[in-house]
């Protein structure tokens, strides 16, 4: 190699598969002149060859799935009570406690550890892009709406809104977190709160960075997997043009009153923050919903 380094080279081989396309319909009825307009973008790959070793297990080689195939172990809730936790396998990352994530164990080897990380979800890009949108006009009213929506992609959470004191033991944690963590019922009753130790509890049990538990929970697996897909109403556009007969004795050639709405209702079954950002940690600027009004005059 060169200075002790093998160049980069275009090794390997992937087939992609797709398809896009848009329509757009017009009629009149009446005096109502409408439109409706769409489209679609799909896409589809698998790695068919890629330069990487061979792996024990073959659900672990990159060869047969998707570029940017999410992977990690599957959660199947949090342990109940110590009884659960004998009865399971061993899990390699620090001593557990009822309340933390209970994985399951893939190869059968009667331990969890990496060798049970295996494709889950699907890939961190959507798949599936898609817009759809509609305008009418009647006399001088006229209203644009356009939605669009993305699917066919997951991605992992992580990061300070989604675990607890990721700062150390004196960091903060949302409310939501606090509200829907499994809670047993001694801790419930020393502390004066409802006790909550359903396995399917939002959160695992509260700990903080450097107690095992962080080692265990904190890792990527289904539990923190989130579905990517959502539909947005784009804009929304209501305007009023005067009619010619006002507009002329103001001197004017048109005069338009608009109100205009953007990002104002989003349908998604991922409610931390939004969605379209794609952002696992949740600590980017979110897009603003804005209602925006103005008057539009041509001399």
């Amino acid at each position: 190699g060169l200075n002790g380094h093998n160049p980069a080279a275009n090794v390997g081989a992937v087939s992609s598969k797709g398809f896009d396309g848009h329509f757009s319909y017009k009629q009149r009825i009446n005096d109502v002149n409408l439109t409706v307009r769409g489209n679609i973008t799909y896409s589809k790959n698998e790695v068919l060859e890629r330069d990487e070793e061979n792996n024990v297990y073959a659900y672990q080689m990159q060869r047969g799935y998707r570029v940017d195939q999410c992977k990690g172990l599957i959660a199947e809730g949090l342990f109940k009570d110590y009884d659960d936790i004998r009865n399971s396998p061993t899990q390699s990352w620090g001593k557990v406690q009822p309340g933390d994530i209970k994985y399951r164990d893939v190869n059968g080897d009667g331990v969890i550890n990496d060798g049970d990380q295996v494709a889950i979800g699907a890939t961190s890009r959507p798949n599936l892009i898609y817009g759809l949108g509609a305008s009418a006009s009647w006399k001088g009213l006229d209203v644009n709406v356009h939605f669009q929506g993305a699917g066919k992609s997951t991605f992992f959470t992580y990061g300070k809104c989604v675990w607890a004191f990721t700062e150390g033991e004196w960091g903060n944690i949302f409310k939501g977190m606090l509200d829907n963590r499994w809670v047993d019922a001694d801790t419930a009753e020393t502390l004066g709160i409802p006790a909550n130790e359903n396995p399917n509890a939002s959160y695992p049990r509260l700990s903080y960075q450097g107690d095992n538990a962080s080692n265990n929970n904190y890792r990527n697996s289904t539990f923190w997997l989130k579905n990517g897909r959502y539909l947005r109403l784009k804009t929304i556009d209501v305007g009023y043009t005067l009619p010619k007969s006002i507009v002329n004795k103001m001197h004017f050639n048109n005069i338009r009153i608009f109100l205009v709405g953007t990002n104002l209702l989003t349908w998604s079954s991922f409610k931390t923050w939004d969605p379209e950002m794609g952002d696992p940690r949740g600590e980017s600027y979110p897009l603003t919903k804005s209602i925006t009004m103005g008057i539009s005059v041509n001399l």
